[in-house]
């Protein structure tokens, strides 16, 4: 795991020995929390270890002295169970000059085999690449044989890139990282979604959208039982992505398998920090993994195969 931890600390965060870095970690994640610190500390001595309690669900704020030691460092490692990609505490950071890499539940098998073991200059090219293809593209379509029907919205959004090479002003993201997102209109997604893998909240997760909501979730009692809780801001469809990473593969861990090369994800709840308009604290991906894209009358993505 240690050429993988120092592929994330030199080669994408851009770690100089100069820096202020802080590694965020929680009891759950503390062995590869641990990996990551060394590595940074190696190049960078002022490199921190916290170790924070479980914010409880992804997108949820951490506590106040966390957001604020964020916000006094040059780069953050958030290697926490409960994804920080979506929060205030991430972005404030982002605001004050920080680059912030999140990884929420990452596995061990993406510093070894997976998409921490890419060529990021090639997934940078692959990520500018398709971005070119969806610029000025008002409404995609996602279909494919699992089930998975639905229209999406994306008139006047600007579509992102993942590329996972930090630089100074480069905005929150992920590790492995490796996609191509936007923030749908939010009361324009309509059809069938059915999630191939959403994590530890099952397979085969089916939702029907309507007017951009998930008005039935079928097959996963967890996914049912947290929206109802939060309320309807968490059953709005927030995000589309397009995995663009040849290295990371589908092994049932969200992180590494929204980055595959030729899958599709989209999730629910928050996307105000990168185009949309729904604010609340829960942001949760799902993966379709053989999809067909097409965007206007271009299919770009055909059975999982690209066509761009």
């Amino acid at each position: 795991m240690k050429d993988g931890a120092l592929t994330a600390v030199k080669e994408c965060l851009n770690i100089k020995p100069w820096e202020k870095v802080l590694v965020l970690t929680d009891r759950k994640m503390l062995g590869i929390g641990k990996t990551l610190y060394e590595a940074s500390k190696k190049v960078a001595p002022k490199t921190s270890l916290v170790v924070m309690k479980l914010t409880g669900r992804d997108g949820k704020e951490p506590p106040k002295d966390i957001a604020k030691a964020m916000k006094a460092s040059d780069a953050v490692i958030a290697v926490t169970y409960y994804s920080l990609t979506h929060t205030r505490a991430s972005w404030n950071a982002y605001g004050k000059g920080a680059r912030i890499a999140s990884m929420p539940r990452v596995a061990k098998f993406s510093f070894t085999k997976g998409g921490l073991t890419a060529d990021y200059e090639e997934v940078n090219r692959l990520c500018k690449k398709m971005n070119r293809a969806l610029k000025g593209s008002k409404g995609v379509m996602i279909t494919s044989s699992n089930g998975t029907n639905v229209s999406l919205s994306v008139k006047g959004r600007k579509w992102h890139d993942d590329e996972g090479i930090f630089k100074k002003g480069t905005k929150p993201g992920n590790l492995p990282a490796g996609e191509v997102g936007i923030a749908p209109v939010e009361n324009k997604t309509n059809g069938v979604i059915v999630f191939d893998k959403m994590g530890e909240l099952g397979e085969n997760i089916k939702l029907t959208i309507k007017n951009g909501v998930a008005i039935k979730i079928e097959r996963s009692r967890r996914l049912l039982s947290i929206v109802k809780k939060i309320g309807r801001k968490a059953r709005i469809v927030g995000e589309l992505g397009i995995g663009t990473n040849p290295k990371a593969r589908v092994i049932g861990n969200v992180l590494e398998d929204e980055k595959v090369l030729g899958t599709v994800h989209l999730a629910l709840g928050r996307n105000i920090f990168f185009g949309g308009k729904n604010d609340v604290q829960f942001h949760k991906d799902g993966i379709i993994i053989k999809p067909t894209l097409s965007a206007g009358k271009k299919i770009l993505i055909k059975e999982g195969k690209w066509k761009v």
